[in-house]
């Protein structure tokens, strides 16, 4: 038990000697620094210190095509593409920096900024007064011109809700996305609209060709992307939101002078170089959908299409999801015997420590946890690293009190007996105690690795390629739920079923 405890301690004290730097080390490198540290460093610093990192680390929201959106074929960089993540190119080369790219929700893209995380966004972001307040905007490097902010709805209910009076009566729901301009307009110029919010732009088209929604507010080349691959869906012709010329910004955190280097690689930017950008997104993005294809084809069809064309997405999602496990369940088991340890030190104090880790990981939701976890953790940690701690420090907490449970099952008078016979504590505990509890929280242990499979999901939230990013990349392209849903759940319920089949077989092999 003390060697799990040793080696628990261990690699505690590894990764937190790693993701710190020596103050004394005169070039530091941006991405190794830990959240606080970057709190604590004024705005000149922060500016210093990434042009000696040489990375400009740029979060955005793919799945706002052609502004940014995904090509799930791709690997790497290469994955990325649009007109934004062209400019982000541009701008980093220019600052002679490499690039390195966050994915995230809309509405969590200032989290990026707040938790240093990313120096920049380029989300397709226009000026608004309130995000000003706490954020400097880079100056404008596109202008959409006369398309502006638009409606969308299905052909079928185009004559129907061609006016401000109809989407203003109050009998029909619009969708946007929370945190956008689109909400704020249709906010304050159809009061009376019913709202309702999505997190990713293929959700609000699924939720419109479903009918859950009448209509959907959107950036008209955003609109004109999804009507290529949507073609029973039109724009409204007699109502536009009235709004101010408002140009493309990208979005920084208030007071950081890499602004001032970004704009000066933007006045550089040649006359009509974005909107040709725009342009070849757009024709790029169409030709890798095929929505409108998978649109005309039945249940079958399209989830025999699904299946197909994007196998090998589904199979590394599985490897990782089926990776991103096993890490847990081995270090998650090594958290739990430590805690075990602690909790039967003979110091009070010490054992307080193990109860108050326990009550405190089981008593929060594990999606807070991953989130603590992740905002807190350096920024050179990928996403995967922070999702797979908090994953195997939630799961030791669970495994732990499995284990207290199955000891206190064992009869103490055994214990007694060890020691009478001149074994140790460690020896009692090791030759005597756990064998015979290991057989009783057996099946305990199994349902706690099936439950661990599908805990994993919520990795998700991080885009880090398991299954479930794997779903919703591909329903970003298709505008598809229900199919790739299925083959997730599928695989899902392949993956916990044989588990459970493998812990039956060694309870059968040990007896329990």
């Amino acid at each position: 038990m003390k060697k799990y405890l040793i080696l628990f301690l261990s690699l505690i004290s590894i990764i937190f000697f790693t993701s710190c730097e020596s103050e004394n080390n005169e070039f530091i490198d941006w991405t190794s620094l830990s959240y606080e540290a970057k709190l604590e460093m004024s705005p000149e610093e922060q500016e210093r210190l990434l042009i000696k990192s040489g990375t400009l680390t740029v979060a955005t929201s793919p799945d706002y095509a052609p502004y940014e959106f995904l090509d799930i074929k791709q690997s790497g960089m290469k994955r990325y593409q649009g007109s934004d993540i062209f400019l982000a190119n541009y701008v980093a080369q220019t600052l002679g920096l490499k690039l390195n790219i966050i994915e995230s929700s809309f509405d969590g893209l200032v989290t990026q900024l707040d938790t240093r995380k990313a120096d920049i966004v380029f989300a397709g972001l226009t000026y608004s007064e309130e995000r000003a307040e706490s954020y400097t905007f880079t100056d404008t490097y596109y202008n959409a011109g006369d398309g502006g902010q638009v409606v969308v709805v299905l052909e079928e209910k185009f004559d129907e809700l061609n006016s401000k009076e109809a989407l203003n009566s109050g009998k029909y729901t619009i969708g946007c996305q929370p945190a956008s301009v689109q909400e704020d307009l249709t906010r304050t110029q159809l009061p009376n609209a019913k709202i309702q919010n999505f997190s990713k732009i293929n959700e609000g088209i699924i939720l419109l060709q479903q009918g859950s929604i009448h209509a959907i507010s959107l950036a008209y080349n955003n609109a004109e992307t999804v009507l290529a691959s949507n073609p029973n869906l039109k724009i409204l012709t007699n109502f536009q939101f009235d709004i101010e010329e408002q140009g493309t910004m990208g979005l920084l955190k208030k007071g950081n002078e890499l602004v001032n280097y970004v704009n000066e690689a933007i006045s550089i930017l040649e006359d009509g170089s974005y909107a040709s950008w725009v342009e070849n997104a757009k024709a790029y993005a169409a030709s890798i959908s095929n929505a409108d294809e998978m649109s005309n084809s039945n249940f079958f069809q399209r989830f025999w299409m699904v299946l197909t064309e994007y196998g090998i997405q589904f199979l590394q999602g599985t490897g990782i999801t089926l990776l991103l496990s096993a890490i847990t369940v081995v270090f998650g088991t090594i958290i739990a015997l430590g805690l075990t340890a602690i909790r039967k030190n003979k110091y009070k104090g010490v054992r307080l420590i193990g109860h108050v880790y326990v009550e405190f990981v089981r008593g929060i939701p594990l999606l807070l946890l991953l989130w603590l976890l992740y905002m807190i953790s350096p920024a050179s940690w990928p996403g995967y690293v922070s999702v797979t701690i908090a994953l195997f420090l939630n799961s030791g907490a669970y495994v732990a009190e499995i284990i207290r449970a199955g000891i206190g099952s064992v009869d103490k008078g055994q214990y007694e007996a060890a020691r009478t016979l001149g074994l140790s504590k460690i020896q009692a505990m090791r030759k005597i105690i756990l064998p015979q509890a290991i057989k009783k929280i057996l099946p305990a242990l199994g349902n706690e690795f099936v439950a661990l499979i599908k805990e994993t999901s919520l990795a998700s939230v991080f885009f880090i390629g398991d299954l479930m990013t794997v779903k919703n990349n591909i329903t970003a392209i298709t505008y598809l739920s229900i199919e790739p849903f299925i083959i997730v759940g599928i695989i899902y319920f392949v993956l916990t079923f044989g588990t459970t089949k493998l812990v039956k077989k060694f309870e059968n092999v040990l007896g329990a």
